[in-house]
């Protein structure tokens, strides 16, 4: 009587195979969901930055005499005047983030409203990007709006 105890070639080679193909499957669901998760996490810190600066600059809109907005080099800078005719200034730059918007100027808020795409791009990479549109208004001082 022969000793039948062991395991064939055939059936080493068999489970070898099956477990690599499991294994790479696994693998690669696992890292799919570490770059889908990476992926969501910068999307979502971009919104909420492109949200802050559209509130910042809502309120510099209702609440000034007159501004400029200027667009450059991965920064938004903006110059106003408000109703006590003092000068200030507010910059928006992230050393991640690549911040511009779609107009650079000046604007009289009482006069204009400003239809406006404000945009944020991560500098690392370049595919997640943010944009948002919407436009500045308030109320016009002789009533109209």
């Amino acid at each position: 009587m022969p000793n039948e105890r062991g395991l064939t070639l055939i059936e080493v080679l068999a489970t070898t195979t099956i477990l690599s193909i499991i294994g790479v499957v696994i693998w690669n669901v696992f890292f799919q969901g570490l770059t889908y998760s990476d992926k969501a996490v910068t999307q979502n810190a971009l919104q909420q930055e492109s949200n802050y600066v559209n509130m910042k600059l809502t309120r510099i809109h209702q609440t000034s005499e007159e501004y400029e907005l200027t667009s450059s080099n991965c920064m938004i800078k903006v110059k106003y005047k408000t109703k006590n005719n003092e000068l200030l200034e507010e910059t928006f730059k992230d050393p991640d983030l690549c911040l511009s918007t779609s107009y650079s100027g000046i604007v009289d808020p009482n006069k204009e409203d400003l239809p406006i795409t404000i945009t944020i791009q991560d500098k690392e990479r370049a595919a997640n990007k943010f944009d948002i549109e919407t436009v500045f208004y308030r109320l016009k001082e002789n009533g109209s709006e």
